[in-house]
């Protein structure tokens, strides 16, 4: 293996540990501190599909045991939040809907809601405190650029990401984490997965 390809995987691997045992959720911010932790050079990074790789890596060596049922139990806990915030069309998106989750990443999830307050207010009045983190930036139909900001919240003792996108938004496929779950399709994917459980358990 030459040595590009080998700083590649390298990379790859320790930035699989930044997002799964510290919480970084950003792909370029693990991969960049990855490589300066093993002084390698950040500008030629490896692509989010190698990272990914080796997040399913870490699972298969590390958590092949208890992963299954985590992703479940969080998986459940995203149903709960959707349901609550259905008026809003949520969506589960990322490592939840995927499958490689770790223990520190947030549950995401994409509202479209009119207006950002609207959301603010269904948490309050619900009793779910929340706060705002710094808004991400989507390109939109004929290149423009649209803020959508983000809230972080407390639920069932797991923090969510909620990303509050426009209403017309809902109709386009996210460029990046294009999987996107709506209720019915997370609730099948539930009852799916519980049925292939208790098969296996009989």
């Amino acid at each position: 293996m030459d040595p590009f390809n080998r700083n590649h995987i390298r990379i790859a691997q320790l930035s699989a540990r930044i997002i799964l045992e510290e919480g970084v959720h950003d792909y370029t911010l693990a991969k960049r501190k990855a490589a300066e932790r093993l002084r390698l050079d950040w500008r030629e990074l490896p692509d989010d599909q190698t990272v990914e790789a080796a997040i399913h890596e870490y699972h298969r060596i590390f958590r092949f045991k208890e992963q299954p049922a985590f992703i479940r139990r969080l998986r459940q806990i995203a149903l709960e939040a959707m349901e609550l915030l259905a008026e809003f069309s949520p969506r589960l998106a990322g490592a939840v809907l995927e499958g490689t989750a770790g223990q520190y990443q947030p549950i995401t999830l994409h509202l479209f809601p009119d207006t950002p307050e609207t959301v603010i207010l269904k948490l309050k009045e619900a009793g779910i405190p929340c706060w705002e983190e710094p808004h991400i930036t989507i390109t939109a139909l004929r290149n423009e650029e649209i803020p959508v900001p983000v809230l972080r919240l407390e639920f069932r003792g797991h923090p969510i990401r909620a990303l509050l996108y426009p209403p017309q938004a809902l109709r386009q496929t996210p460029k990046r984490g294009g999987r996107r779950a709506s209720i019915k399709t997370l609730r099948n994917l539930i009852e799916s997965e519980n049925q292939n459980e208790a098969s296996v358990n009989y």
